[in-house]
């Protein structure tokens, strides 16, 4: 399988000026290619800088990454906004709030979140490549538990996206070096394509009665009257804004201690076994236990080391299973398993069998169902093994 290829311009907008400029270029294309469904929609994506030291704050978006393209794709341009410099200009927000340009990507409704939480920006008509390929795909991923962009590149496109470890580079340095503008534009342009081949395909499941076309606009922040006015304003005044949004402190250091999105939500910790630190782990389990008590859900842990969910799982389990303490809250098991569980220990006064607690379950994957039975099971002898303390 070939590798996907991006054999366009790319423009990196570092200024209010330069930003203006790609922006009007962006709006031009509905002139130019028509006003059609497909081609008024975007690939859209996000980098921000991750935060290297354990217990910083998450770092704002620094870039947004724009494709658009006409309908044969002899013409296409992708632009990355650097938002953290350029500051958000009268153009980009315009376009960010237009409910006529769909913005599509893979996990695009966590980006909007971050956006309005970012700059109290909200992004209208997003579209989540996620659910438009659960609506046209019977089943589900045919190669793995749950999509990622990589895997609906290869199913969709029959092609290869490129991953490797910039996503975690400095989004932030003064000037961005050729593998950070590949990697970013590749990621928009790969959302597009994927966008475009999933709206051809048939829906074989539609929600809510209707096929899915973008999720719901979101409820309007308040603008102060300053706002309004700014709307209005020149060049030099946009110039000015920018400059509230630059971050004067530049760290160029590599990562030592990634600190996650989840970071803030992940629970207590669990007690530590006596012999923690005596524990001896395979470098794959060292490599996903220390992603997982950075604050890494199952699901960053995979998309970081391009590794299905279910092996990131696994091998987070043996990392447990060994002593390691952990977050249970970050392993997403729901909560009614978890009551199901709890119950059926303090009535029966014994472990549910596997059996049973896939039926419960009602889930098709059984080594899923099976390896969150061995997940409670740890936490409920970790729960113990703290009581005894």
């Amino acid at each position: 399988m070939d590798d996907l290829t991006y054999d366009g311009e790319i423009v990196v907008a570092s200024t209010a000026r330069e930003l203006e400029e790609a922006m009007a270029r962006i709006e031009a294309f509905d002139a130019r290619a028509g006003t059609t469904a497909t081609t008024k929609h975007c690939g859209f994506d996000m980098e921000w800088k991750v935060s290297f030291k354990r217990g910083a704050g998450e770092s704002k978006t620094s870039l947004v990454q724009i494709a658009v393209a006409n309908e044969d794709l002899s013409e296409k341009l992708v632009v990355l906004a650097r938002i953290h410099t350029a500051g958000l200009t009268r153009r980009f927000k315009r376009w960010t709030r237009d409910g006529a340009r769909g913005k599509t990507g893979f996990n695009v409704r966590g980006d909007a979140r971050k956006l309005v939480r970012d700059y109290g920006l909200e992004p209208s008509r997003v579209i989540e490549l996620s659910v438009l390929a659960k609506e046209r795909f019977e089943g589900g991923c045919p190669s793995a538990p749950s999509w990622s962009l990589a895997r609906l590149c290869e199913h969709v496109l029959g092609k290869t996206l490129p991953k490797d470890k910039t996503r975690m580079s400095n989004w932030e340095r003064e000037e961005l070096n050729e593998s950070q503008i590949k990697y970013a534009a590749m990621d928009a342009w790969a959302s597009l394509l994927v966008y475009r081949a999933l709206m051809k395909r048939d829906v074989v499941e539609s929600f809510g009665g209707e096929p899915y076309e973008c999720d719901p606009l979101p409820e309007p922040v308040e603008s102060s009257d300053e706002e309004v006015e700014d709307e209005d304003e020149d060049e030099d005044e946009d110039e000015d804004e920018a400059n509230a949004f630059v971050d004067d402190e530049e760290d160029d250091e590599e990562p030592t201690d990634v600190v996650f999105d989840d970071a803030v939500d992940k629970g207590e910790l669990s007690a530590q076994s006596a012999r923690a630190g005596e524990i001896e782990l395979t470098d794959t389990e060292r490599e996903v236990y220390a992603k997982h008590i950075a604050g890494a859900s199952l699901d960053d842990i995979a998309t970081t080391t391009d590794t299905d969910r279910i092996v990131v799982f696994s091998t987070l389990l043996s990392a447990m299973r060994k002593g390691c303490a952990f977050y249970f809250k970050l392993l997403c098991i729901p909560e009614h398993l978890t009551l199901f569980f709890d119950d059926h220990v303090m009535l029966n006064g014994a472990l549910p069998k596997a059996n049973d607690f896939v039926e419960y379950a009602k889930i098709d994957d059984e080594r899923s169902c099976k390896l969150m039975l061995i997940a409670l099971t740890v936490k409920l002898a970790r729960e113990r093994e703290q009581q005894q303390c």
